[in-house]
């Protein structure tokens, strides 16, 4: 039974780390993009606001076609959905398709970004999903990480065009794995009878304050860190004079960071009863290190302050992610 729960959450987890290396795809080429695409910086920045409008828009009926359809139906239509984005921006010649292929990648970021963590959760018990959970968070970390180092080599052999052809054959791959091992657990096995037997409604969820305050803490630290993210490699190169590729290895490193951060604030979460707290104090701590992001000063600082970023932000979505299946279990018990 744990065999297949651990093999079930890595394909879930392979499937959200080609999504988020598909969304993290633009800010190592921006330049490239903007001179090829010929638009100007605000237009550029929108081939990564789309991709993440797209995540909004559709979250709440990403839930409601994961209650209907299932985790595997639902993480194949978002894997779908980055496949065809990545062929069509591949073939664009405009801005406006290229816009047109993120906003279909964008679905398959607000499907995978539900379905993965609730496919997790019917596999896991609530005392032992800290550990998958703190793995899980460092799905766009993991991919962003890949993405910024492998898309300038591979744009100097093949173009932008390469990345996107890139994209998609690993979207491909992840989707062959994901329609092979994901499933619902049976009653008799996972946790579905005990913890999702009678789900709360939609109303019951919006009803609930603590997935509102989840939900807006997680949405402002995505805003920080995803803006951030999107145009520190061309702030590093034009205002401190750094290489493309070296400016992408620096952008990456909070990242880097956040793989063996995340894995620890799963293992704090599974050893602590106040998860709140720990949620509460990382969003306090990366909210004073963020406030320097675009004033280091120094290149020599530049290193560590990613190193620490990372660190700190790290604790904030495997917190969020830990502490979300609960509210669904708090909203039932305020039902009976």
């Amino acid at each position: 039974m744990k065999r297949k729960a651990w093999a079930v959450m890595l394909a879930a987890y392979l499937g959200g780390l080609v999504i988020a290396m598909n969304q993290f795809k633009v800010p190592p080429v921006m330049q490239v993009l903007i001179d090829a695409l010929h638009v100007d910086m605000a237009t550029g920045g929108w081939l990564m606001s789309v991709f993440s409008v797209a995540g909004v828009v559709f979250a709440l009926p990403a839930a409601l076609l994961l209650a209907r359809l299932g985790p595997k139906v639902s993480g194949l239509i978002a894997l779908g959905c980055t496949l065809l984005g990545s062929i069509m921006g591949a073939l664009a010649q405009e801005v406006s398709t290229m816009l047109a292929s993120r906003l279909v990648e964008g679905i398959g970021l607000a499907l995978i970004a539900v379905v993965a963590p609730a496919v997790i959760s019917m596999w896991f018990e609530p005392q032992e999903r800290g550990l998958p959970m703190g793995i899980w968070a460092s799905w766009v970390p993991v991919g962003t990480f890949i993405m910024f180092n492998v898309a300038n080599p591979i744009q100097h052999n093949f173009s932008w065009q390469g990345i996107w052809w890139f994209g998609a054959a690993i979207t491909l791959i992840a989707f062959l794995v994901y329609a092979a091992v994901v499933d619902s657990p049976k009653r008799t096995e996972g946790t579905v009878g005990s913890q999702y037997g009678t789900p709360v409604s939609l109303t019951q969820g919006l009803a609930s304050l603590n997935t509102w305050l989840l939900a807006v803490a997680f949405a402002g630290f995505n805003f920080s860190l995803v803006a951030y993210s999107t145009w520190v490699p061309s702030f590093m190169s034009q205002v401190h004079g750094i290489e493309p590729a070296v400016a992408s290895f620096y952008a990456s490193l909070p990242s880097l960071a956040v793989i063996p951060s995340g894995i620890f604030a799963g293992w704090v979460l599974d050893r602590v009863r106040n998860r709140k707290a720990v949620l509460g104090t990382a969003l306090i701590v990366a909210v004073f290190v963020l406030i320097w992001c675009f004033n280091l000063g120094n290149t020599s600082v530049i290193i560590p302050y990613m190193i620490g970023l990372g660190f700190v932000v790290g604790f904030i979505p495997s917190s969020t992610f830990t502490l979300a299946p609960l509210q669904q279990s708090q909203a039932q018990s305020y039902k009976e």
